[in-house]
């Protein structure tokens, strides 16, 4: 064999530069082309979840999110699934979920609302308020409240009213009267509902607070029957207990006398004194 033949010369400088730039070239082309597959498998990643995301929260705001109404400049009426109407006041907020109505027709209330129920013995109405639950089968009531007040006024058929803290106190109202903490969360009175044309306080009523100031309590009585009691004044800070259903504002003042072994007398129908 003819070594010459054999032989492979050896690149010239030339030539071996221009191999060298064509292999970094062809390295550069293939990495480009895998960065590119890489982005557009993690722009497909990035979609997929956006869309995902999407999917969820239209779910969520189509099945799951409660309904929310809002009077935010007058005062609106909402007619619910079950056919039940509420009329918001002005700033109230109503929240309803979204399996309303089910074994319970729960809402929520911020601010104040007028109710007209819808009747169903099966499925009882429960309004969620300020520190309270308000019970209903089938009625026509208000509530109305504040940061610490917490007012229900029923004008037919009949309520239940619950303080959240004590579950097991239930406070019954019939027509025209008016459940009332009075401001204070240890407080709970029910009397005659006050008519707009006149002012008429309540012949009986029920009041049940524990271990409150004589001076805080006798406020709460006076406003409850509209009357006037005097008092020693060493006696304001004596601490006093009251469970009473349906009483008079005589009994009433009688049954506080005889907790601090004072004694009662009615100077006229409004006013009345408690004597050492």
């Amino acid at each position: 064999m003819n070594d010459k033949e054999n032989r492979i010369d050896p690149l010239s400088d030339q030539e071996a530069k221009e191999m060298w730039q064509d292999i970094l070239s062809r390295i550069r082309i293939h990495e480009a082309k895998k960065r590119k597959t890489k982005v557009i498998q993690f722009s497909c990643a990035i979609a997929a979840t956006i869309l995902l995301l999407i999917g969820g929260i239209l779910t969520y705001r189509l099945y799951l999110s409660p309904d929310v109404y809002y009077a935010m400049e007058n005062s609106i009426m909402i007619t619910l699934k079950d056919g039940s109407q509420i009329t918001l006041s002005k700033g109230a907020r109503l929240t309803v979920e979204k399996s309303f109505p089910s074994d319970t027709r729960d809402v929520i209330l911020e601010g104040d609302a007028l109710f007209k129920i819808t009747k169903s013995k099966e499925h009882p109405f429960i309004v969620h308020g300020n520190g309270y639950r308000t019970k209903v089968l089938g009625t026509v009531f208000k509530i109305t409240q504040t940061e610490k007040t917490f007012n229900v006024d029923l004008y037919e058929g009949k309520v239940q009213v619950v303080k959240n803290e004590t579950p097991k106190e239930v406070f019954v109202l019939h027509p025209e009267e008016t459940f009332s903490n009075m401001g204070s969360p240890r407080v709970v009175t029910i009397s005659a509902t006050n008519k707009e044309t006149k002012k008429v306080k309540s012949a009986t009523a029920t009041l049940s607070f524990t271990n409150m100031p004589l001076l805080e309590a006798v406020t709460i009585v006076e406003k409850t029957y509209g009357i006037k009691i005097n008092y020693p004044a060493d006696q304001a800070t004596s601490v006093i207990s009251v469970n009473m259903e349906n009483t008079t504002a005589d009994n009433m003042v009688k049954f506080i006398a005889a907790q601090l072994d004072l004694n009662s007398k009615k100077n006229n129908e409004k006013t009345f004194e408690l004597e050492e």
